[in-house]
């Protein structure tokens, strides 16, 4: 039996070393480390004997999160380069040692250990990259107990590490990728090389930005949940008034300055469609996964376009084009109400109908559109590979599902997300695993289940033929 075990969004960042309520979700207590470490052994007991291959797909580690500069967290848009990113992965592996092992013994069980890059550690598909995580695992996992790891060799270690740009396809024709290919707040035109004008440094997407100049400052916030930053003017207001109107962070400024260095990166990166880059995209993901090209190529046509293409859909996302027409539409009415005569200077109040009227015309469409629009993906990718599989990640919310003797899924996220600032309610008590078992008969079954201490349970049973 073979077996291929998937999760992803952990978003394992460099540790934050305080210990009040700024951050709480970064703080070492409440990491999801323990947690994945009793579900991996728990697993490895299970498969005892027989094949697995754990998928980590995407968004396992966050690089957009703030570094950690001699114990204080350091707000960073550091270039997106090798030089930058393994110092930063290097630091979070340090940082999360009980992860670490629990990856080396699942290789020490003889397993293969997949990572497919997601859009917060997109920096995977660079090679110093991958050397660098791949050096940090085999070097733990040769450090193990003797008889935890009896008889291995570096050699037999580092060929069941495999790394992913795009996306993996099993043997048994289960497709996995992360999914921010179908986000155009995260997604890259060539996932392959994911370089902008620059050859060395990744194209930021607004995704990425955001999460640097906008959540990761905003310390009272989770980002990885959503209800916890998608809020509404009010929503934003009494958050100020509760945890910044007395704090020493502004949560204001912070918007400001990194709404507007947002906008004009993503203006600066703006780069025209290459064909050529097109096809080397194509030809490289065909060479690293062992897919026909034509396959690829049917693939690649399913991404979102970026949206740095639609700077109009930046400026809404960033709210600065209400802040804007807000500037707008107070000189208009100070301008009438000067200028006019008599009664008609009452007139000066109808200017704030024009925002009002704004917002009803050009509505900002919520998050969970965006969300559902990658799931739908999934079944194009399905037709395009004929496969007996389809999961993704990135959106955070779990799910599975068997259509025409297809699994669709998604992992959901392992991330440290709590329904309170204080992190004493975690959103879901149990985690989300998708769990595929394939036999020589190359039928697939399983599908999403949930982990809780001492058990797993399937959630969506393959329908019986």
């Amino acid at each position: 039996m073979r077996h291929t075990v998937i999760l992803s969004d952990i978003h394992l960042c460099e540790v934050e070393r305080s210990d009040g309520l700024w951050m709480r979700y970064r703080q070492e207590a409440y990491s999801p480390d323990r947690a994945i470490a009793q579900m991996l052994s728990e697993l490895r007991e299970r498969v005892k004997g027989e094949q697995l291959t754990l998928v980590l797909d995407g968004d396992v580690f966050d690089l957009d999160a703030p570094r950690v500069v001699k114990n204080e967290s350091v707000f960073h848009d550091l270039p997106r380069t090798a030089e930058h990113a393994v110092p930063m992965i290097r630091a979070i592996l340090d940082d999360h040692p009980i992860f670490v092992d629990a990856l080396a013994r699942v290789l020490a069980d003889g397993h293969e250990v997949v990572m497919i890059s997601g859009n917060h550690d997109v920096q995977l598909t660079l090679p110093e990259v991958r050397d660098a995580v791949a050096e940090h695992l085999i070097a733990r996992t040769l450090a193990l107990p003797r008889g935890e790891q009896p008889g291995l060799d570096r050699a037999a270690i580092e060929a069941r590490v495999v790394f992913r740009a795009w996306f993996h396809r099993t043997r048994d024709d289960i497709v996995i990728e992360h999914g921010n290919q179908y986000d155009y707040y995260c997604s890259f035109r060539y996932p392959m090389a994911p370089f902008g004008r620059d050859p060395r440094e990744i194209q930021p997407t607004l995704g990425s930005l955001t999460a640097r100049n906008l959540v990761s400052r905003m310390g009272y916030f989770n980002p990885h949940v959503d209800s916890s930053f998608m809020l509404s003017a009010v929503g934003y207001f009494l958050h100020w008034a509760r945890y910044y109107l007395f704090s020493r962070h502004s949560l204001a400024w912070a918007w400001v300055i990194g709404a507007v260095r947002t906008a004009l990166k993503l203006l600066h990166v703006r780069e025209p469609v290459s064909r050529a880059r097109r096809r080397a995209n194509i030809t490289d993901a065909a060479r690293e996964t062992g897919v026909p090209i034509k396959q690829v190529a049917r693939h690649a046509r399913l991404f979102a376009r970026p949206v740095e293409e639609k700077l109009g859909q930046v400026l809404r996302e960033l709210w600065l084009d209400r802040a804007i027409l807000l500037g707008a539409v107070l000189a208009l009415g100070a301008t009438w109400f000067f200028l006019a005569d008599g009664v008609l200077a009452a007139g000066a109040a109808l200017a704030p109908m024009v925002l009002l009227g704004y917002e009803l015309v050009v509505p900002k469409p919520p998050l969970d559109v965006n969300w559902k629009s990658v799931q739908r993906a999934a079944r194009k990718v399905g037709k395009v590979h004929k496969a007996r599989a389809v999961v993704f990640g990135h959106t955070h919310h779990p799910e599975g599902a068997w259509e025409n003797g297809v699994f669709f899924g998604n992992t959901g996220s392992w991330s440290a997300a709590f329904r309170d600032l204080a992190c004493t309610q975690p959103l879901a008590e149990e985690r989300p695993v998708v769990w595929l078992r394939s036999g020589d008969d190359g039928r697939v079954e399983g599908g999403l289940s949930t982990w809780k201490p001492g058990s797993f349970t399937e959630q969506s049973p393959r329908p019986a033929s």
